[in-house]
């Protein structure tokens, strides 16, 4: 039974922390289903023809062979209509689902306020691959990623981050190391009672505190919905193409110089979960690993805090002493 069962164990999937994955597994059984489907039918028709057309059942062989095309001409016609349908239907929809996270549609931080206020990077990651690391990008408190210009990218500011811009500031770089990202579990309003709140809005784990706080205890109904965030990583390259593959999140995507592409995934477990390069990328390919942490709201913000400001210090520092300079 261990035998069997170290056999079992060798073609399962591996760990899934992640809410959607199991929507990419599915598509994996079902593709493996399919082609069984198709491997069964074509067995059956090569020995199907092996018996019809077998030499004692047909001595002399026919070598003008069929002459009507519709068979061939009808497979070509469902080809070109499927190409087709791949081409203006799945990739215009593909495109529609993918670049954006769904579910914050019902989050205020995001969706109101004016410009200058609304977070809409709240938890987005850019993350930039390189012969043979990673490098991550992350907006400060203020929940927004600031502007980028290749002309100040340089040994301090690899990402280019204009520093004295309102929203680059506080944004925090971290190159070759962990990439930290969030689990936050979500709690939709089920009563705002007589409070701000809106019927239907996420909290976090940390805004529910404070509303409580801010309202008081039994105000207002929320309930913990099973659902987390979506974290989204704007994945990019700087030099060859990379491919960002993290199995336990069931993530994989090129990292393509010159082109910033969106990825999101729901974390359901806190960990460190390894990061490997699946695109040959040189020499160094084989060691080109990395790890992404997911760490809970709570030290998530804490983080943010630290980083924060600890990268505003040294820009300050730096600004300080390029005045004195001049």
């Amino acid at each position: 039974m261990e035998f069997f069962s170290n056999i079992i164990e060798a073609f399962s999937f591996p760990e899934l922390v992640s809410q959607d994955g199991g929507k990419v597994d599915g598509l994996v059984i079902a593709v493996h289903l399919l082609m069984l489907v198709l491997f069964l039918g074509w067995i059956t028709y090569y020995f199907a023809a092996l018996w019809k057309f077998r030499s004692t059942r047909n001595p002399k062989a026919d070598y003008k062979g069929v002459k009507n095309k519709n068979v061939t001409n009808s497979v070509e016609g469902a080809v070109i209509v499927a190409e087709l349908i791949l081409v203006v239907v799945a990739t215009y929809y593909w495109n529609f689902y993918v670049n954006t996270a769904d579910d914050y549609a019902n989050v205020s931080a995001i969706n109101e306020g004016s410009e200058e206020k609304r977070k809409k990077d709240l938890h987005v990651v850019r993350v930039t691959a390189e012969q043979f690391g990673w490098n991550a990008h992350y907006p400060g408190l203020d929940g927004r990623l600031g502007p980028q210009e290749k002309a100040l990218v340089s040994a301090d500011n690899p990402f280019g981050i204009v520093r004295d811009h309102v929203d680059g500031v506080d944004d925090i770089d971290v190159l070759k190391s962990d990439i930290i990202v969030p689990m936050i579990n979500n709690h939709r309003v089920e009563n705002p009672g007589e409070t701000d709140l809106k019927l239907g809005e996420l909290l976090t784990s940390m805004e529910l505190k404070a509303a409580e706080a801010k309202f008081g205890p039994g105000s207002f109904e929320a309930v913990e919905d099973g659902t987390v965030r979506s974290v989204t990583i704007d994945l990019t390259s700087k030099d060859v193409i990379h491919s960002f593959k993290v199995l336990p999140l069931r993530v994989c995507q090129d990292a393509i110089p010159g082109l910033n592409i969106p990825i999101h995934f729901k974390p359901t477990k806190t960990g460190r979960y390894l990061i490997t390069c699946a695109q040959l990328c040189g020499d160094g390919h084989a060691r080109m690993r990395g790890v992404i942490k997911v760490v809970t709201e709570e030290e998530w913000v804490e983080w943010q805090k630290s980083e924060s400001s600890e990268d505003s210090s040294s820009v300050q520092a730096s600004v300080s002493a390029a005045d004195e300079k001049a």
